[in-house]
């Protein structure tokens, strides 16, 4: 067992020694992740979401086009609504607790998908 560990930490030491000996340098380490484009995710997720339907926004070709309460304009235009995060996060975790009877429905979404609809929402207005 002994010979085996030592057999082992030698060559490891002849990996770590032998690209210096030869000129090279190791292989740099992996890039990290590029940062994840929230304004872009939170599009992506207005249109999969279902919210084009309702809900009109600039940066979304045709959206906005379910009559519902709000008329033939449907939901509130997005675009550049004054909302702030607080209560959008409130408003997309659970509608009917802001406000009861809303015809908007919970989506179930998660806290990452939250902050990339606001992060959509937002653009530009910051």
């Amino acid at each position: 067992m002994l010979k085996i560990s030592l057999a082992l930490a030698v060559l490891g030491l002849a990996l770590l020694v032998a690209p210096a000996l030869a000129g090279t340098s190791p292989a740099p380490p992996p890039a990290a992740a590029p940062a994840v484009d929230r304004v872009a995710q939170g599009r992506a997720l207005f249109m999969a979401k279902g919210c084009a339907q309702c809900h009109s926004h600039a940066q979304i070709q045709r959206s906005g086009q379910f009559m519902g309460a709000y008329g033939a304009g449907g939901a509130p235009d997005l675009t550049n609504r004054p909302l702030t995060p607080e209560y959008l996060r409130t408003w997309l975790k659970d509608p009917s607790a802001v406000r009861p009877g809303t015809e908007m429905p919970n989506l179930g979404l998660k806290e990452v998908e939250i902050e990339s609809l606001i992060a959509f929402l937002r653009a530009g207005q910051q």
